[in-house]
């Protein structure tokens, strides 16, 4: 643990001591005032120990304040108790009750339109223009950006063919030459991500991308160009079920080695490095992290742009005075560079996660450590980040034509690989 995090988590402690009664009474400014709740975004690595790092760091300066992490909501006519993460996208979130909801911007329009968040100020942060432009609706801002997430090419860093390749072609002429990516293309929410991935790489103007949605039928250069990627993915791997419930699966086999190539979100790296770590022996024929290189997918024509998605913090719609205030303030907190500095750069020799802070990079802001940060913010650039209504039903159904269109799903042939988190 860091310095910082020991002084952090001591001045927590204290202050939750003295406040209850044990060594001296609590300040009028300091008694519990309250609970916040927050829905987290559930797919971050180690989400649990990130929330509670916020929390602890928050608590610092709000010991009045008690933190709580919303993992659960109940049915309203069944009043079953299901996990949010079971079912985010279905569903799940707009269920879900909290004070602060974060939000992949996919799902900003459904948020507002069934009541659950109300307008927010911005802070006056140099936010990435996408990521500013993903959380307006109806001219007015519903989010603070937290994260932004994208796939990214992790390859070797001796593979200069691969480094090199300037379009999908040259990747597809790189990869003739022997050896495999790997990459999830089973599931309809991540289908339909890789067709409007495709999409987006023949075409990034966002009116042309957003018309070709509209069209009930596929668009047949991005469908070619998805099946022409998939002959060097291991169809029991890529197309694999079993690997596609377990996260961080095809980085951890890229991490052992067995692929020349994987494509993924920035933060499946941390189960990639995780797996070098605690799970490597010197002969398994693994990856050291500094052998280990990223870029961002090449377009498939010169108008291509890679895709982009934004995670954001919102505000229930059901917070009046004093209480709203202290959620603007966590989630100003959250998205500050102190608080990025908290939960990315790991102690010690911990992986990192890897996450992508959705704020421009400058010299002025608490250094990320971990060393391939520069390459991810890099690889990030300007991706088309599309929010439009509907959006994801229509990707959802162009994902059922998809499917039917790819190789059957597969049994996985089991190769050593780790699923521990």
């Amino acid at each position: 643990m860091t310095p910082r995090r020991i002084l952090l988590s001591l001045i927590a402690a204290v202050l939750h001591v003295s406040c209850t009664g044990v060594l001296l009474p609590c300040p009028a400014h300091a008694r519990p005032r309250g609970t916040l709740t927050v829905a987290l975004y559930p797919y971050v690595p180690e989400a649990r120990d990130l929330f509670s790092e916020l929390a602890a760091a928050f608590a610092a300066t709000h010991p009045e304040v008690k933190v709580e992490l919303v993992e659960r909501y109940t049915e309203s006519h069944s009043h079953e108790v299901r996990v949010l993460a079971d079912d985010y996208y279905d569903g799940g979130l707009l269920k879900t009750e909290a004070d602060i909801y974060e939000i992949d911007t996919v799902l900003l329009a459904e948020m507002v339109r069934a009541g659950k968040i109300s307008p927010i100020d911005l802070p006056r942060r140099d936010f990435l223009p996408e990521a500013r432009t993903a959380i307006q609706l109806d001219d007015k801002t519903w989010g603070i950006p937290h994260w932004v997430c994208g796939n990214f090419l992790f390859y070797g860093r001796d593979d200069a063919a691969i480094a090199r390749a300037r379009t999908w072609q040259e990747l597809i002429a790189a990869l003739q030459d022997g050896g495999s990516v790997l990459a999830d293309f089973t599931g309809e929410t991540t289908l339909a991500e890789w067709y409007l991935t495709s999409l987006a790489a023949v075409d990034g103007d966002l009116a042309t991308v957003a018309r070709r949605l509209r069209s009930p039928d596929l668009f047949p250069p991005a469908v070619d160009a998805l099946r022409r990627l998939l002959q060097f993915c291991p169809e029991d791997a890529c197309r694999s079920e079993e690997l596609h419930h377990r996260p961080g699966a095809h980085a951890r086999l890229f991490a052992r080695g067995q692929a020349r190539a994987y494509i993924g979100y920035s933060e499946t790296l941390h189960d990639g490095l995780q797996e070098i770590q605690q799970n490597c022996r010197p002969d398994d024929g693994c990856r050291t992290p500094d052998q280990i290189a990223v870029r961002a997918l090449p377009p498939i024509t010169p108008h291509g742009r890679p895709v982009g998605w934004v995670d954001a913090l919102a505000v229930s719609a059901k917070l009046k005075d004093e209480k709203r205030q202290l959620a603007q303030e966590f989630v100003e907190f959250a998205t500050s560079w102190d608080a990025y500095a908290l939960v990315l750069n790991p102690p010690g020799a911990a992986a990192p996660r890897y996450l992508l802070p959705a704020l421009a990079v400058s010299h002025a802001q608490p250094g990320l450590e971990p060393p391939l940060y520069t390459d991810f913010f890099e690889a990030f650039g300007a991706r088309l980040i599309v929010t439009a209504e509907g959006l994801r039903g229509r990707l959802h159904e162009h994902a059922k034509a998809l499917a039917r269109r790819l190789a059957p799903a597969r049994r996985f042939a089991e190769r050593v690989v780790s699923s521990e988190r």
